[in-house]
């Protein structure tokens, strides 16, 4: 996989994140919308978040809250946004 995450508990998804101000956003492929919404609405899992996007390695801290979520209707992209608080 040229893009994936990498979260606290060691789960991949495939994907990329962008951060924004305060807030987190998520675009992963590979699951459904409810298989992230379960990943994602787990503060444990998601407090530390390790990215590789094309051997650029990023890691990001203290994003416990999941805010959205929403799949692309076609069932190829989930977006999920997360907040530190």
């Amino acid at each position: 996989m040229n893009e994936v995450l990498i979260l606290n508990d060691g789960t991949e998804l495939a994907g990329h994140l962008l951060e924004s101000g305060e807030k987190l956003y998520l675009y992963v492929t590979g699951v459904t919308l409810r298989e992230a919404f379960e990943l994602l609405d787990d503060p444990e899992k998601t407090k530390i978040i390790k990215a590789n996007r094309y051997g650029a390695k990023t890691t990001v801290r203290g994003y416990k809250r999941l805010f959205s979520i929403s799949d692309d209707n076609s069932g190829g992209m989930i977006s999920a946004g997360l907040r530190k608080k």
